[in-house]
């Protein structure tokens, strides 16, 4: 539709401008080139501005924004996070606007954020919703997952304690086992570690660097 109105529209320009050889008198012939080069930037800019604004191929609600994000549909990084970006404003829009807060929108928000690396944001809103639903254990896991990546091995005593509690649910969740394993390895409570790693040596892939790394801290302990 748009490569037919486009030609529609050189049509027209070449018409209006031929159309100024009977009109204007043969004389000032600068003048007439003048002018046809003006018309034909001016139905050039207005075709341009027609095409961006009724494309599909370029991301955006409207000719301004598709020409500050320059996202087309081919490129799909930049389109996932220009989805992603719209999500989490519209979201944010949805929650600021509604005194009842929906737990799937501020989890849906959390999950937007996470993806964008808004950490902090992503963290403020798992803690909110744990709030709601103290008991669930998605929501736990997704906020421990935000700690770990925030906190980055300096773990505090609250991402310590959301650990314990997703293992008491989970018990075979890598991520807890994995976090307190070493945390009880580097106390030297051998008894605590060496359980967890057993657990951890069953889950893990073998041959990956996490698993070499809990497989070598079991052997040290056996011969100890």
């Amino acid at each position: 539709m748009i490569f037919y109105l486009l030609i529609i529209i050189s049509l027209i320009t070449t018409i209006i401008l031929f159309s100024f050889r009977g009109v204007l008198p043969l004389e000032p012939e600068n003048k007439n080139k003048k002018l046809k080069f003006f018309l034909l930037i001016v139905v050039c800019l207005i075709a341009t501005s027609l095409y961006i604004n009724l494309s599909n191929y370029w991301i955006g609600s409207s000719t301004l924004e598709k020409l500050q994000t320059l996202t087309n549909i081919e490129n799909r990084e930049a389109n996932e996070i220009a989805i992603v970006r719209e999500l989490m404003i519209n979201l944010e829009k949805e929650l600021s606007d509604t005194p009842t807060k929906s737990i799937k929108k501020i989890l849906e928000l959390a999950e937007a954020k996470f993806f964008l690396g808004y950490l902090e944001e992503s963290l403020a809103l798992y803690k909110q919703a744990r709030e709601l639903y103290p008991d669930s254990i998605n929501i736990m896991k997704a906020e421990a997952q935000v700690r770990v990546l925030l906190e980055s091995e300096n773990f505090s005593k609250e991402t310590f304690n959301l650990l314990r509690d997703i293992l008491s649910i989970e018990q075979q969740n890598v991520l807890a086992l994995y976090i307190i394993g070493n945390y009880e390895y580097e106390k030297k409570n051998f008894s605590e570690a060496y359980k967890m790693f057993q657990v951890l040596n069953r889950l893990l892939n073998e041959g990956t660097q996490e698993y070499n790394e809990i497989r070598k801290k079991i052997l040290e302990m056996e011969n100890k």
